[in-house]
């Protein structure tokens, strides 16, 4: 089995655990070995389960430094184009029509297009999409690397499959975010952080009146006009500390995570240190991150 991971998580989708106490490598890997990922089979449209996220490197569901357990589910699914199964339907709906010398029912033409369907299934190439998450005992955080609500709430029913509960919620902070972001821009931004150049600027009235500003100077009049009209900022582009630039949302995800070079660590010519290795550091970094971003957005809000 591989996997196209190269540790590095490239988005922050942030829950914090409610209810759930420490867990360790080993039991959290006990939970998910009950569902490991098996390819599908020829009667199969899609299969789900979870892999190493060292990919060839170890056979191990959970690798852990510290604090911090990564996991890696797998969801493989058959691939069919619309185009071409479309086709097959019409030829069959025409010999059908002419056999009946009628035309065709929906429902009728609903189970024609089911039964090509299935009769590819067993020659369908298949597609594979990995995703990475860990979880943070001291901070009570399961980070998965997706902007996706959708493919973070599939995720989390895996995982709630496999562990029995899972209590958490979105990382929300007291703050208003966007009127938070809309100061930094406005005024300056704290210790730490440097603007970019890319924000997204929206009617607080109208939220379909929105405005996406790329390459461009964030304090310049363009921006300011904008801000003037009554627009906020929903998504940010910012730098941290000459280590991480991303993009951050008013829901508080993390999108475009570029970890800088600098912070790179060279663990030789072992594949499975170096993994080690860049996951140690990333997590130190994010943690360090989401402290610092908490602090100037009031704060974590209590779950209602």
């Amino acid at each position: 089995m591989t996997n196209p991971n190269t540790m590095w998580f490239k988005n922050l989708r942030i829950y914090r655990f409610t209810k759930r106490p420490s867990i360790s490598s080993e039991s959290l890997a006990e939970q998910l070995e009950q569902h490991p990922f098996r390819p599908c089979s020829s009667v199969d449209f899609s299969r789900s389960g979870w892999v190493s996220p060292l990919g060839n490197l170890s056979d191990q569901l959970v690798h852990s430094v510290g604090q911090y357990h990564l996991f890696c589910a797998r969801r493989q699914e058959k691939i069919m184009p619309a185009a071409a199964v479309n086709e097959l339907v019409e030829e069959k709906v025409q010999a059908f029509e002419a056999q009946q010398a009628r035309k065709i029912y929906r429902k009728e033409k609903l189970r024609l297009k089911d039964d090509v369907l299935h009769s590819l299934l067993p020659q369908a190439l298949t597609r594979s999409a990995y995703t990475f998450a860990y979880i943070d005992n001291s901070n009570k955080y399961l980070v998965i690397d997706t902007t996706s609500a959708a493919r973070a709430d599939d995720f989390m029913d895996a995982l709630r499959a496999s562990m029995g509960e899972l209590a958490v919620v979105p990382l929300a902070c007291h703050g208003d975010a966007a009127q938070v972001m809309t100061r930094w821009i406005k005024s300056r931004t704290p210790t730490g952080f440097e603007l970019d150049d890319e924000c997204e600027l929206t009617n607080e009235r109208e939220k379909r009146n929105t405005v996406k500003c790329k390459n461009q100077d964030l304090g310049g009049d363009e921006i300011r006009t904008h801000l003037n009209a009554g627009k906020r900022v929903t998504q940010l582009a910012l730098a941290w500390r000459n280590a991480i630039r991303f993009i951050l949302t008013d829901d508080f995800t993390l999108r475009r995570v570029k970890f800088e070079d600098s912070i790179s660590e060279d663990a030789g010519d072992d594949a499975a240190a170096q993994f080690d290795q860049d996951f140690a550091v990333m997590t130190i970094q994010v943690t360090q991150l989401l402290q610092e971003l908490l602090e100037e957005f009031g704060g974590v809000a209590k779950a209602r």
